[in-house]
């Protein structure tokens, strides 16, 4: 590793650690309840924006990596995706877009949970990269306030700090926020789930 390189990832590491101890000031949204949630996502309608489920480290990563030197999922992380698509199909929950950030955690957990991964360089998490910074976020606010239209809902899988930037809330590895868009350019949190609680 060159010099350059390493000095490089050192002040990313410092950028990171600051950021999120800020992030973990952060309010929890609200565990959602079925009885409420599930009906309204069966009608579609909504977003539903998670962050990747469980990994083998907590650290810092860069997208220009190969995949091996990359955070990948665990394997609770590959169970807990399996876990979501499964209690979505069970629960017909119908499914359109599938947005993924292209870091090989997001899409795996994508593909693993539905099938299928829409990679976009806009979703690489903000802590990943200063570059691009507002853009990211201009894009995110674009997908979680616009409907995916009457019976389908818009799928993002991506990292804490995006939609902690744009929604203020702080979620946990593979939990899910409900959003739903309220046709004047903002959205409402219906609340979120951890994998798990999926199949409650």
């Amino acid at each position: 590793m060159s010099q350059v390189h390493k000095r490089c990832v050192k002040i990313d590491r410092r950028r990171f650690l600051g950021a999120s101890a800020a992030l973990a000031l952060l309010p929890r949204a609200a565990r959602a309840h079925h009885s409420n949630v599930i009906p309204a996502l069966r009608k579609g309608g909504h977003i539903v924006y998670f962050r990747h489920a469980a990994t083998r480290w907590s650290g810092i990563d860069r997208i220009e990596w190969p995949r091996e030197r990359q955070r990948l999922l665990s394997a609770e992380g590959e169970r807990q995706a399996r876990v979501i698509g499964t209690a979505w199909e069970d629960l017909d929950i119908p499914v359109g877009e599938v947005w993924a950030s292209p870091f090989a955690r997001c899409a795996d957990h994508a593909r693993i949970s539905f099938g299928r991964a829409r990679e976009d360089m806009r979703l690489i998490g903000l802590l990943s990269d200063d570059a691009g910074r507002a853009e990211r976020i201009a894009f995110l606010r674009d997908l979680v306030t616009k409907s995916p239209g009457v019976g389908t809902n818009r799928v993002i899988v991506a990292h804490r700090s995006n939609i902690a930037e744009v929604a203020g809330i702080a979620l946990e590895e593979g939990e899910g926020a409900v959003l739903t868009p309220d046709n004047s350019g903002d959205f409402a949190s219906r609340g979120t789930f951890m994998p798990d609680a999926w199949t409650s």
